[in-house]
């Protein structure tokens, strides 16, 4: 490749210039940069060059400035022979310039081995070079485009350009380079400065832009540059253009016009919803900016260089831009002019710049040179009046103004309902939301204290803990009763936060609320779900979950009223249901008056659950029960005229685990069948064999542990939008060595009491992830509180999320039953899974630990609602209701919902009739 430049005098100069180093058979790639605009003489150079080069393509532009071997010329005619031995240059003009233009180049003028289109636009009218890219990148954003829009030395009034021997003022030509030996690289320097705060873009037409922050962009400008720059637009404001980031680069846009309807234009599209800077030249940077193109540039091969270069920069960097050109002059020739916009491949598409000098350069050699650093030139550090006057004005604001944003941000991202006070309590400030939910107006609120919303009965302690914490300096949150206009209370969840000015003072108080009435109420609702509805105490449901909770020391008391079903029928059921009131009355008087130690667990059956805390009473059981079981059988309850003596059977448990239950209710069979007032299990021979069947489980387990024979299972979990299964719950089996395979119920309870279990957690995480590893597919792990309390479950989860890097299809099931007592742990786990991508779905929804309160604190994405309110859905309205309600709270809360154990068609039909997406089935 052999490249040369001319400046060009008269016609019989050229010709002999041309005809000294080429020859008429030469496939020449000729480019004019044309200062001079006089078109007869252009035409003239055209004519001879088309005559004496037939196999030469032409491209060529209008300019701002020229650019010879380094430097910078003004009011020539500049010719560039690029003469290709190994490639090949042709050229293409479009009368538009517009979208469909672009896409129309994209997919008519590139070819095979095509490395690069050299482009020159005409830039005014309905020529809009930026859109021509957008349509080209739609289609071959991978093509890069250089060169750039034509210019008129800042006349801003016509251009031309030349496609071959055709002047023309509209359009766009291309030029296209390619062949296999040919090698194009491209670079770009900017060494402008973001300075001030972020801008947004709010009105805009194009290059038109009538707003920024919702203010005129003339007041913007005035405000941040002085009240003068406006006076002689473009040239007084070209210097600070806007300045903005796409495709990991940063893009200007210079003022290069006005409108009558008072909006600027800008030399290049910004969108509305944009963020823009204003920006300053560096001279510091430039220069920094212009070596490192060079080193980048030596390390390719590079035979030619053209330079197309902004306007802007030749207006007000001159000596700098001799530097920058003069580095790149060191490694080939160079050439190239100045634009009215810049054309450059970013790293995914093209763009249109603004205030960059962009290289390209050509080779088709493979040969790389290495050229010396020249010196950096000493640097002006004057500062314009408009610049200082920019710094002051936005440093003052960033001081002022991004101290409170932040704040106020932190505190209104949680939550819209919003109220501000001053130091002294009284209210500032409400949102229309706040006004809303209190039902007051802004006016009516303004100057009160929030002690107007206070009940009556409201506890002192919590208010005196708010401002304590506030006095501080911390952030309070809690939850509040309040009373709002109409009289009926509302549930808040409050975060209150002080705002400090830039001395840390409190400034005043910002309190965000979510009005979590609806949960609480539900959270009601799911209550009675543990209350047997005859006699307010608790239900079968309530008992299960208090054994589940409580791993204390307890004992348990199974109670049957023997020949219950006579009474029924001989005395009416109205007789029998006072009967079960008074008897629960009396069970609760028995045992010191705690109401929540009696349940009713079904017809005729009573439970008491003494705890830890009645530990006096579990000393001194057997003869407590005995006193109890003679005063009640010797009692004659007076129900509606009828004397009623009742006869009981009861079997008694203690233990610290739910074992109990079965444990007293093995008891109370034993009762039953040998007609005895009271066995004590203890004291059976059953226990015996119980714990003997524990240890074999136990060992059972180690063997399996050594012989790795604990085996994942996955359970599909059912989508009943898309009518298949999505998703997968990993369950443990343990493999025996007939080789059937034991549920977890058979062996996790036993486990749960060695240090066993966090093996066997560690066990299903590691081969889950191991076997899903090349599957597509979202499945979730169970993990109990000790799990995630446990440091070394912890750490193999993290290890085996980071190995296979697949946070995104892991789900982690926090099992509900076992409460949440180590809140801020169980929180601080939750986020940080959730920053690795997993998310959080809450198992046995509905039995367990159902507070709604508390699960607003936690980050879910998903409930699963438990098998035993799903199992009689079709049949029994409360369980229905039940699970509707927690439905349409998992759906505001924005959370996924599956269903548990799902056996039946009827209840399928029932999860997708309260559009539960997900399901989990037994078999349909």
């Amino acid at each position: 490749m052999k490249s040369m430049s001319y400046c060009y005098e008269t016609i019989d100069a050229l010709e002999k210039f041309s005809s000294a180093n080429f020859s008429p058979n030469n496939q020449l790639f000729i480019q004019l940069f044309c200062g001079d605009f006089d078109k007869i003489k252009i035409a003239s150079i055209l004519h001879l060059l088309k005559l004496k080069f037939p196999k030469s393509v032409i491209i060529g532009t209008s300019t701002a400035g020229e650019i010879q071997e380094g430097h910078i010329q003004d009011n020539t005619i500049l010719l560039v022979f690029c003469q290709l031995k190994k490639s090949v240059a042709k050229a293409y003009y479009f009368a538009d310039v517009n979208f469909e233009s672009g896409q129309k180049a994209a997919t008519s003028i590139l070819e095979k081995e095509t490395k690069v289109c050299i482009a020159l636009a005409h830039p005014f009218g309905a020529d809009d070079s930026e859109d021509f890219m957008k349509g080209f990148n739609s289609l071959r954003a991978d093509m890069p485009l250089s060169g750039g829009n034509a210019a008129d030395n800042f006349l801003f009034q016509s251009a031309f350009i030349i496609c071959e021997d055709q002047i023309l003022d509209h359009g766009i030509v291309l030029a296209t380079l390619g062949g296999k030996s040919l090698h194009v690289n491209s670079a770009y320097s900017l060494g402008w400065t973001q300075i001030g705060q972020e801008l947004t873009i709010t009105k805009v037409h194009k290059e038109a832009i009538y707003e920024v922050d919702h203010q005129p962009i003339q007041e913007v400008y005035q405000h941040y540059l002085g009240n003068d720059i406006l006076q002689n637009i473009p040239s007084s404001a070209m210097e600070f253009p806007f300045i903005k980031t796409c495709d990991e680069i940063e893009v200007c846009r210079s003022l290069i016009g006005s409108n009558e309807d008072g909006s600027l234009i800008f030399s290049g599209h910004l969108d509305e919803g944009e963020k823009v800077h204003f920006s300053i030249g560096n001279i510091e940077e430039i220069m920094d900016k212009a070596a490192l193109i060079q080193e980048q540039i030596n390390e390719k091969p590079v035979e030619t260089i053209f330079i197309y270069s902004c306007a802007v920069r030749k207006r007000f960097l001159q000596k700098q831009l001799n530097y920058e050109f003069g580095l790149l002059q060191q490694i080939a020739p160079t050439s190239g002019f100045f634009t009215y916009g810049e054309f450059f491949h970013s790293k995914h598409e093209n763009q249109l710049l603004n205030v960059t000098t962009t290289v390209l350069t050509l080779s088709e050699s493979d040969y790389i040179i290495s050229h010396p650093l020249g010196d950096k030139p000493e640097t002006n550090g004057s500062t314009l009046k408009s610049l200082t006057h920019l710094v002051n004005t936005t440093q003052h604001e960033l001081d002022v103004n991004m101290n409170f944003l932040n704040q106020y941000k932190m505190i209104l991202d949680e939550c819209c309902i919003v109220s501000k006070s001053d130091i002294t309590g009284r209210i500032t400030y409400a949102s229309e939301p706040f006004c809303k939910v209190v039902g007051y107006t802004e006016e009516e609120l303004l100057g009160k204290t929030h002690r107007m919303f206070r009940p009556s009965d409201a506890d002192p302690a919590l208010y005196a803990n708010l401002w304590e914490t506030l006095k501080r300096k911390e952030i309070w949150k809690g939850i509040v009763r309040v009373v709002i206009k109409s009289g009926n209370v509302h549930y808040l969840q409050n975060t209150i936060m002080p705002i400090f000015d830039e001395a840390g003072n409190t400034l005043e108080y910002l309190c965000a609320h979510f009005d979590i009435t609806d949960l609480i109420v539900k959270d009601q609702l799911i209550e009675q779900h543990f209350k047997d509805e005859l006699t307010g105490f608790g239900n079968r449901e309530a008992l299960f979950h208090r054994l589940r909770l409580d791993h204390n020391t307890k004992l348990l008391i199974l109670l049957n009223l023997i020949g219950f079903s006579e009474i029924n029928d001989y005395l009416g059921y109205d007789v029998g249901d006072e009967l079960f009131k008074t008897n629960s009355s009396f069970l609760m008087k028995s045992f010191n008056s705690h109401a929540d130690v009696v349940f009713r667990i079904n017809g005729d059956e009573f439970a008491v659950l003494l705890t830890s805390q009645d530990i006096k009473i579990i000393s001194t059981a057997r003869d407590n029960i005995k006193q109890m079981i003679h005063s009640l059988e010797k009692k004659v309850f007076i129900i509606k005229g009828y004397e009623v003596v009742v006869r009981i059977n009861v079997g008694v448990a203690k233990g610290s685990s739910d074992e109990i239950y079965m444990q007293s209710h093995v008891a109370l069979k034993e009762a039953k069948t040998h007609n005895q007032a009271v066995v004590f299990y203890e004291a059976n021979e059953i226990l015996k064999n119980k714990t003997k069947h524990n240890i074999q489980i136990i060992q059972k387990i180690k063997t399996a542990i050594d012989h790795d024979c604990i085996v994942p299972f996955f359970q599909g979990i059912y989508d009943n939008k898309l009518h298949k299964i999505t998703k997968y719950e990993v369950l443990m089996r343990l493999q025996e060595e007939d080789g059937h395979y034991l549920s977890p119920y058979s062996f996790l309870d036993q486990a749960k009491k060695t240090r066993l279990y966090g093996k066997l957690t560690k066990i299903m995480i590691n081969k889950s992830f191991e076997y899903l590893k090349d599957f597509e597919v979202d499945f979730s792990i169970n993990l109990t509180k000790g799990d995630i309390l446990s440091t070394s479950v912890k750490e193999c989860l993290y290890d085996n999320i980071k190995k296979y890097q697949c946070a995104d299809r892991v789900i982690l099931e926090i099992v509900e039953s076992e409460g949440i007592e180590n809140f801020g742990e169980i929180t601080a786990f939750i986020h940080e899974v959730k920053q690795l991508g997993c998310r959080i779905a809450i198992d046995d929804f509905g039995t367990g630990y159902s507070n709604f309160a508390y699960l607003v604190k936690l980050e879910v994405d998903m409930i699963k609602i438990d098998g035993s309110l799903i199992k009689d859905i079709d049949t029994n309205e409360i369980s229905a209701m039940t699970v509707e309600t927690i439905i349409s709270f998992a759906k505001k809360m924005g959370y996924e919902i599956v269903a548990e154990f799902v056996d039946r068609e009827a209840i399928q039909e029932k999860t997708f009739e309260f559009t539960c997406r997900f399901f989990s089935r037994l078999s349909l």
